[in-house]
């Protein structure tokens, strides 16, 4: 799944596709697992990795799903723990940490997705009562905790520092490219232009969150758009 803008990519047949032709298939699962169900006996993938703390796991721990007669060199040298794959000292209490937060995710799976894709559909309905928002991704095959929305005529660097001060978490892209200043590939990618990426927030929700935090969010937003859009040269000049 992609972590800008949720969609949920059809993964059986990329691998079907890459297996036809003797292609090794490496896909990052940090934003699926736990979420969705993911099931690597359906899904053909030769690897796999996903994070700990995306299923509330302990920070600074993941896993590497390797199918049997992938032949991959060691990561780091030295030691034989993972298997000869990555040696030093495990992380013990991590991998526990781990293990338990990935049981209760998969016992807690259907209740999770089912309140997760309610607190989705109640934010986006209630930010369609801001003119010109634009809802990023593809409106079934999502994830049910993501969503990102381009704002036009603002900012997304001022949003996000507006949202703050009122005690909402919000971000303009990917924690992995938060340092740089191009605009998103994967918004240019599905055709929106250079001033909606940058006018772009990633929200998601978490299993502790209500609707009560939804309309916080959304009259957080409500403000601190109409505050920006007051100043912007280009808002109401159509």
């Amino acid at each position: 799944a992609n972590n800008e803008t949720g969609v949920i990519f059809p993964m059986p047949q990329i691998a079907e596709l890459c297996r036809q032709r003797g292609i090794p298939l490496h896909t990052d699962a940090t934003q699926a697992v736990g979420k969705i169900p993911v099931n690597v006996a359906e899904t053909p993938v030769d690897a796999m990795s996903f994070g700990a703390h995306k299923f509330h796991g302990p920070k600074g721990v993941g896993g590497l799903f390797i199918r049997r007669g992938l032949r991959l060199p060691p990561l780091l040298y030295g030691g034989p723990q993972e298997r000869q794959r990555r040696g030093g000292t495990e992380n013990v209490p991590g991998i526990v940490g781990m293990g338990k937060a990935a049981e209760l995710a998969a016992r807690e799976m259907p209740g999770r997705m089912e309140h997760l894709r309610s607190l989705r559909k109640t934010f986006i309905d209630r930010i369609a009562e801001i003119d010109e928002v634009l809802i990023n991704g593809h409106p079934t095959e999502c994830l049910p905790h993501l969503v990102s929305c381009s704002v036009q005529y603002v900012e997304g660097e001022s949003m996000v520092l507006m949202l703050d001060e009122e005690g909402i978490c919000a971000s303009t892209r990917s924690a992995c490219a938060s340092g740089s200043l191009r605009a998103s590939h994967v918004l240019t990618s599905i055709g929106r232009d250079y001033a909606s990426t940058q006018g772009t927030l990633i929200f998601s929700f978490g299993i502790d969150n209500t609707v009560e935090d939804v309309d916080a969010a959304v009259n957080a937003l409500k403000r601190s758009v109409a505050f920006l859009r007051s100043m912007s040269p280009l808002y109401g000049k159509k």
